[in-house]
Formats: structure tokens, C-alpha cells, sequence
């Protein structure tokens, strides 16, 4: 079966909730050296959609998709790391994530600056980045555009 069939297979057993037929399906895929399956092997090792999780597994896939320049699994690292309580670890890959054209990363990195890392400038430089780009969703623009209007000092009564 052709890579790319095998790949398209796998995400439909996924979106009908197949979860052990996709993963067979990419993980065999991913194996004959498919590079988007990469990543949906690293997920499913992730979150242990149709597999049993492994951080390692998890991490073996998706860093072989971003030395390939998959943005998604950098994005991804991070979001392991930040969830491990490791910021500044989350932070480097989430640069990684958006050096590589995942510009939603920065919605990721702005709320690592206006928590743990305590970096308000480079929090609202990152939100304005997210909030005026345009391959980012419609709810990430929202989610920056709240957290820059959080950020805006309160105007005292009767300046204009």
C-alpha cells in the first residue's frame, strides 16, 4: 500500500475513533520512513491513543519529525516539558516550534513569560505576534488579544 494511502487510511481511523487501527496504520507508516506520520506516532505515544503511552516513544517520534522541520512536534516537546514543570525547557522548544513556522507556539511561550519564566515584555511581544498573524486559528488570535488587554495597565478616572 502506498505510504501516503496508508497515512490518510490512519487519520480517517483516527477521526472515527479507531484508535488502535490508526496507530497500526501510521506506526507502520512511520516505520517505512512516511515523515508526517512521525508526528501521529509521537501523539499516540503521547496521550496513548491506540497504544499504551510512553513519554520516550513519544519523544523518539517527534523529535525525528523536527529534524525533518515539523513546527507541530516541537510544539508538542514543549508542551510535554511545560507539563513536566520544566519551563524553561518547554520555552527553548517552543522557539523551536515557531523557528520552524508553527506560529501558535507563541501563545504557548507568551503564557510561559506571564507565569514561570516572569518576562511581561516578552510575553506581550509574543501576544502581539499571535494576535496579528495570520496562519494561526481564530480562537488562538482570541486567546493573545485577551491576554494583551489583561496586560494593559487601568487608566485612571478622568484621563483620556
Amino acid at each position: 500500500m502506498d505510504l501516503e494511502v496508508k497515512f490518510n487510511e490512519a487519520s480517517a481511523h483516527l477521526d472515527a475513533g479507531h484508535h488502535r487501527e490508526a496507530f497500526r496504520l501510521f506506526h507502520e507508516a512511520a516505520r517505512a520512513g512516511h515523515q508526517a506520520s512521525w508526528l501521529n506516532v509521537g501523539y499516540c505515544f503521547d496521550v496513548g491513543r491506540g497504544v499504551r503511552r510512553s513519554r520516550e516513544r513519544a519523544l523518539f517520534w517527534y523529535r525525528k519529525a523536527v529534524s525533518k522541520g515539523d513546527g507541530a512536534a516541537a510544539n508538542n516537546i514543549g508542551t510535554m516539558y511545560r507539563d513536566e514543570g520544566r519551563p524553561r525547557l518547554a520555552a527553548r522548544w517552543f522557539q523551536k516550534a515557531v523557528s520552524l513556522g508553527d506560529t501558535g507556539a507563541l501563545l504557548h511561550l507568551a503564557k510561559l513569560y506571564l507565569g514561570p519564566l516572569d518576562d511581561r515584555a516578552k510575553a506581550r511581544s509574543a501576544l502581539t505576534r499571535v494576535a496579528r498573524a495570520r496562519d494561526v486559528t481564530v480562537c488562538t488570535q482570541e486567546e493573545a488579544e485577551a491576554l494583551l488587554s489583561q496586560m494593559q495597565p487601568l487608566r485612571k478616572k478622568g484621563a483620556s
